[in-house]
């Protein structure tokens, strides 16, 4: 078993067992990526509460958003410079950068993704989801996931969570 993704996920919950059944249901449930094994980390793991928890929340955005320009720029070392490129893009590699930096964009979590807004399915923390933390009596959480695969080509055909 090879571990080849980390994801640190907000979700509303009333305690981290709540919140650690909702993300463990939300990827048995996804189409988009699939693990043989998850292991929500509850040491890495914080609340709202936590003096760590905004911090933490906006490291994790941050790591998404180096991700993206990291796309961006190897999508332009292949040659690609603009819309008009889009049409004579080369499959394989050059496609696939367009594909998961898309996965980025459009809130389709993947592998890749080092964030993800359980609240509302984006890579992202909007506006109006800053002002719900920061005015919030719920508790929200931030979890860690450790995420495995027998194959690592077979993540997105493998599911079990632990």
């Amino acid at each position: 078993m090879e571990k080849i993704s980390e994801h640190k996920i907000l979700l509303a919950g009333e305690s981290f067992a709540a919140c650690r059944e909702l993300v463990l249901r939300f990827f048995r449930k996804t189409m988009l990526v699939k693990y043989d094994r998850i292991q929500v980390v509850r040491e890495q793991s914080c609340n709202n509460r936590d003096t760590v928890f905004l911090q933490q929340l906006q490291d994790a955005e941050n790591l998404n958003r180096v991700q993206v320009l990291d796309l961006v720029e190897e999508l332009k070392q292949t040659g690609f410079s603009s819309l008009d490129s889009l049409a004579s893009i080369n499959q394989g590699y050059e496609s696939k950068l367009l594909h998961i930096l898309s996965h980025f964009l459009d809130g389709f979590i993947g592998i890749d993704s080092s964030f993800y807004n359980l609240i509302d399915d984006s890579h992202w923390l909007p506006e109006n989801c800053s002002t719900f933390i920061a005015d919030s009596e719920k508790d929200l959480w931030l979890l860690h996931l450790d995420c495995f695969a027998t194959v690592p080509e077979e993540a997105g055909l493998l599911h079990k969570t632990a």
